[in-house]
């Protein structure tokens, strides 16, 4: 493979990785907001 292959398949990994970073984030965050609001409810 030509050395522009290796540099495409580095940028399309590092963007997947990039983006499980930042979804995991936003379901912890999401997640927290869901536990306070159930305790607002009165329901454990």
């Amino acid at each position: 493979m030509t050395p522009s292959w290796w540099l495409a398949l580095v940028a399309v990994i590092l963007l997947a990785l990039v983006a499980t970073l930042v979804d995991g984030w936003g379901r912890r965050h999401r997640d927290r907001g869901r536990r306070r609001s159930g305790r607002d409810d009165g329901r454990e």
